[in-house]
């Protein structure tokens, strides 16, 4: 059995490759991850377990192969023993966050460029593939959710302790919370539309937009602009990174 592991900031997205078959298994804390991998290890039978990561934070990193040693697992790395090969005309590709350069590989296994993919993480990163699948830069904004807490931690009078919802709230809000949960929501799903316009004014209308992260699909409706929704996108890219590099 496969394991797949995005290792961002807040936390960890999940899922397993089976059979051949792409399973989601959520996002979980770095807590509880080693209790999920023995769960989903049991229902892999005793077959070899192979487990593949990207990873923006070196140290839960160290956490999960720790664990995953003792488990006697086989583990690739990506950007470590998993090269990830992408044109580019990046400054400094080691510089770039290894989810970003994973996603532009996977995307381009699945979709044609031009393309731009906005990633819906702690940050809310876009980014650039001309048509000839070039990767030529983009950008890094804070993330709806990290936007939503910052405020609240900031201004004295909001209630505390809380998390964005993950049902749309009503358009207009009546007490300081919906106000706030739609201001958030509306607000960078308003965005969404304007770097997408920003975006194909500079390069061309044929531009797709790949939508990808924790809120990417909460957002879609009300951005109103996404081509593709794939809230798996840098999972799925491991996965064909690890065929074509490992499995040859």
């Amino acid at each position: 059995m496969r394991l797949l592991f995005d290792i961002g900031n807040t936390s960890i997205t999940c899922a397993k490759v089976q059979n051949r078959r792409f399973v989601s298994l959520g996002s979980h804390l770095i807590d509880i991850i080693p209790k999920k991998i023995d769960l989903w290890s049991k229902s892999g039978g005793k077959c070899q377990l192979e487990v593949i990561i990207s990873s923006v934070v070196p140290e839960k990193t160290l956490f999960l192969t720790d664990r995953l040693n003792k488990r006697k697992a086989q583990i690739w790395i990506a950007g470590d023993n998993l090269p990830v090969p992408i044109r580019h005309q990046y400054r400094d590709i080691n510089k770039l966050g290894m989810d970003r350069r994973v996603c532009v590989y996977g995307a381009l296994k699945m979709h044609k460029p031009p393309f731009m993919i906005l990633d819906y993480g702690t940050a809310l990163t876009a980014d650039y593939v001309n048509a000839q699948g070039v990767f030529l830069g983009g950008m890094i904004i804070p993330g709806p959710e990290l936007a939503y807490q910052a405020l609240l931690a900031k201004a004295a009078l909001l209630p505390k302790h809380t998390r964005l919802p993950r049902k749309t709230p009503a358009f207009l809000g009546r007490t300081p919370a919906e106000c706030l949960e739609t201001g958030i929501l509306q607000g960078y799903g308003a965005m969404a539309r304007g770097l997408v316009d920003s975006f194909k004014k500079k390069y061309g209308k044929s531009l797709q937009v790949i939508a990808t992260g924790g809120f990417a699909n909460q957002l879609s409706p009300l951005a109103g602009c996404f081509d593709v929704v794939d809230s798996d996108l840098c999972l799925k890219s491991l996965h064909h990174l690890f065929e074509d590099q490992i499995c040859l």
